[in-house]
């Protein structure tokens, strides 16, 4: 995953503090409810803007948090499939 990260066109989203809630209109029928990102989950989907790579955001995420850079990007890397099979985010 090094190519960047984009979010999926058609979502509707609030950003209020430090939580996100994100609704994919293009699957309303199958999504059984907003998704809610806060703590790690939004920082990393508040990252996700079209110019960053899943590395630049564990970079970003490993400085900010002092945590070993190894550890984040697992985590990372893990967060990022799953937005991807969610529909909410592309690769390159």
């Amino acid at each position: 995953m090094s190519e960047n990260l984009a979010r999926a066109d058609g979502l509707a989203e609030i950003v209020r503090d430090d939580v996100a809630v994100v609704l994919n209109l293009r699957h309303l029928a199958e999504q059984q409810a907003p998704h809610l990102f806060r703590g790690s989950s939004f920082e990393i989907w508040t990252r996700v803007d079209g110019t960053r790579t899943v590395e630049k955001i564990a970079d970003e995420l490993a400085e900010a948090y002092e945590a070993p850079r190894d550890v984040v990007a697992v985590d990372v890397k893990a967060f990022v499939a799953q937005l991807v099979e969610l529909g909410l985010v592309l690769e390159g």
